[in-house]
């Protein structure tokens, strides 16, 4: 119980006396009768009830709706005592049963993907249940891959993985379309998720943390971290059966080689401006298109390829290369 976020030592040690004391809580209204909560704030009963800690005593939808009322219930309680009144359960005697209402709570149904996103947030492990495990049964002829095993000798591969999304940031990219990077995790380990512009707007109401998806994408790397291009996604849910729709409703066409063609002059300086020009935009325009520079000089031509700046060809990446190296300076294949 120590390690649950929010719930301090102090407020749980006199459940715990009261528990050994007199054995289990044998009901709600003999944990607000027995267990002293006034050291107890809402913000740390709300906890202990959504890791589960108090799921003998109803369901965490009920509970969590009833806070209030089993706080004043207990305090009422244990003020009653303290004065040396006899209190509502124990006039009757400990052989009759207490003549009062139970704590009629309301249930409120609260799905299992929320519960296990309450146990990771607020005790760092799945404790009912890891969430993944029927998927990745469910799914086993699909997933090519576990989160965890994605390394950089993988990419450029295409995979397809199961994973419950923990983190979702949203932003827009510099020519102003929007995308999504999550980080979604399975049983073994997590990897980042990218959706860009053509993916995400047909699969944004996927994107919410707690959510199970199968994805399919290409192994890319950014910098040192390896990253997944999400090409599609699709909601799990058990029993099921799922495919996967491509972005455009078909696979997706293979991509383009956008060939930038640099010639090499006698300022050096000014070649090298011209470079950072060019490479600043590219990575305007994140894509699936691969990017290659032709570098000619008096020898002969060279041509680079840019494997970490995958870009999204479009009319305005073109003419804003165009700007820099001429319109005859750009082959699109």
């Amino acid at each position: 119980l120590g390690a649950i976020k929010n719930v301090g030592e102090s407020a749980i040690e006199p459940i715990i006396t009261a528990q050994e004391k007199e054995g289990p809580f044998k009901s709600l209204e003999d944990f607000c009768r027995r267990a002293d909560l006034r050291g107890l704030n809402k913000r740390a009963l709300e906890s202990l009830i959504k890791v589960g800690a108090l799921d003998s005593l109803g369901s965490r939808g009920a509970l969590l709706a009833g806070m209030d009322r089993i706080l004043r219930l207990s305090h009422q309680e244990q003020q009653l005592q303290e004065s040396g009144q006899a209190t509502m359960f124990n006039l009757w005697g400990e052989i009759a049963t207490a003549p009062v209402p139970a704590l009629e709570l309301k249930n409120v149904e609260i799905p299992d993907s929320e519960s296990l996103v309450w146990e990771k947030e607020l005790l760092g492990v799945y404790l009912s249940a890891h969430p993944l495990v029927s998927a990745a049964r469910d799914l086993g002829d699909k997933i090519t891959a576990f989160c965890g095993q994605i390394d950089e000798e993988m990419e450029g591969q295409e995979v397809t993985v199961v994973g419950m999304v923990a983190t979702v940031r949203k932003a827009m990219t510099r020519n102003n379309r929007p995308f999504v990077s999550a980080v979604i995790e399975d049983i073994g380990g997590e990897i980042e998720v990218t959706a860009w512009s053509e993916v995400y707007e047909r699969t944004e109401e996927l994107w919410k943390e707690g959510n199970t998806l199968l994805v399919r994408g290409k192994v890319r790397l950014r910098g040192e971290r390896v990253q997944l291009n999400c090409q599609g996604a699709v909601t799990y849910r058990p029993g099921e059966i799922l495919e996967i729709p491509w972005a455009a409703g078909s696979p997706p066409p293979p991509p383009r080689r956008v060939t930038i063609s640099i010639s090499q002059t006698e300022d050096i300086q000014d070649d090298i401006a011209r470079l950072r020009q060019v490479l600043a935009i590219l990575e305007q325009f994140p894509g699936e298109d691969k990017a290659y520079l032709a570098i000619a000089n008096s020898i002969g031509t060279v041509t680079l390829d840019l494997p970490t700046l995958g870009v999204s060809y479009c009319p305005q990446l073109h003419q804003q290369l165009a700007e820099i190296v001429g319109g005859e300076g750009l082959s699109i294949a």
